[in-house]
């Protein structure tokens, strides 16, 4: 089933196929060495907002072809990442929000992905990345699975 096209969904389409992923839906799925890597745009049940949610699957936790987002051990809102562009970016994801056209929109949520989300997601693509972002604080308002944390303690940790 191929999910309706919006400006959102084109813009970030674009953007993902440039760097790897491969769509199905309204998802999009590019492995990394470590992690299966998952871009998700999601659309809000009471209105014409979306979210873009990312989400890293450690292999060394399973076997996983096509996850759904919800279901990967590590996951962050695309607002919530550490940038200056969140509310921009919330803005740009509510499609009746009128300080921007479609034009200005899917400028922005390209950028965005190109320059924000994409690099943040494939980061976590390895153990190394995995590490520096919790290091860093940077999945602070996201969900990071207890046993992703425990193999990162381990002193044996990959």
């Amino acid at each position: 089933m191929k999910a309706p096209s919006s400006p959102l969904r084109t813009a970030m389409a674009q953007e993902l196929r440039k760097a790897g992923f491969k769509a199905r839906t309204t998802s999009w799925y590019k492995h990394g060495p470590d992690a299966l890597l998952v871009v998700n745009l999601q659309k809000s049940l009471h209105g014409p907002q979306h979210y873009i949610n990312l989400a890293a699957w450690v292999k060394q936790l399973g076997d996983a072809e096509a996850p759904k987002e919800y279901q990967c051990h590590i996951r962050v809102r695309a607002t919530s990442l550490p940038t200056h562009n969140a509310e921009a970016l919330e803005h740009a994801l509510n499609l009746d929000d009128a300080s921007m056209d479609t034009e200005q929109r899917e400028a922005f949520i390209s950028r965005f992905m190109r320059e924000e989300a994409i690099p943040f997601l494939e980061s976590l693509g390895t153990w190394e990345g995995i590490r520096a972002a919790v290091n860093a604080g940077k999945l602070k308002k996201g969900l990071l699975y207890k046993e992703v944390e425990a193999l990162l303690q381990a002193p044996a940790s990959p």
